[in-house]
């Protein structure tokens, strides 16, 4: 049995970019009535908020509340979900104080339990980086779907948590990939990953 202590809300209470990196090694946990879905988090991106006083014009919460972003204009401590090319489900941390519209991108995670499951999922045969090496990815092999969308990341289906043992690693800092839609918030240095971990997205 993998031994974890669960995240408290005030956990979340943070700014995006502060939270991101602190998320880093710790567990994403998707329990099922199949199984219980475990990863470790090894690359993440903030979003919202502002970086040396410019709005982040990458984050779906920068023109507003829409239907669609409300969970990020909760407060600290929910999931949100959304699909992208009509095929990919991203997973997201909500963040910071009500109304802050902050949202912290899972981009990869390194399988831990479940793995099975997951290889079902993603219709794989063998562990390998390209199980969960990026949002899409991860969410399938998790099964993640907007069904998961807006939960309370404090109750008992999804949920980060805290690993008994943690092993030592460095931290990468850069800008974040595949937003050049945004003006500025493309050069905002908000992508965090752990050093030569094979689960990392891009290099």
């Amino acid at each position: 049995m993998t031994a974890y202590t669960i995240w408290t809300k005030a956990e979340y209470q943070e700014r995006a970019s502060v939270v991101a990196p602190k998320l880093l090694g710790q567990y994403l946990i998707h329990c099922t009535a199949e199984t219980t879905y475990i990863g470790r988090i090894v690359e993440t991106e903030a979003y919202g908020g502002s970086y040396r006083r410019m709005a982040d014009d990458g984050a779906h919460s920068f023109r507003g509340l829409t239907k669609r972003t409300e969970p990020m204009f909760c407060a600290g401590g929910v999931s949100y979900v959304y699909l992208i090319y009509g095929m990919y489900h991203c997973v997201n941390i909500v963040t910071g104080p009500e109304g802050s519209g902050q949202a912290v991108l899972i981009r990869a995670v390194e399988p831990v339990a479940g793995i099975e499951h997951m290889l079902e999922n993603r219709r794989m045969q063998a562990v390998k980086p390209a199980v969960s090496n990026g949002p899409g990815k991860l969410c399938r092999a998790m099964d993640i779907t907007l069904a998961q969308n807006r939960l309370d990341l404090c109750g008992s289906e999804l949920y980060i948590a805290r690993p008994a043992e943690q092993p030592r690693f460095a931290v990468v800092r850069t800008t974040r990939i595949n937003i050049d839609y945004a003006v500025k918030g493309k050069q905002f240095p908000w992508r965090f990953y752990i050093k030569d971990n094979p689960y990392v997205s891009m290099r």
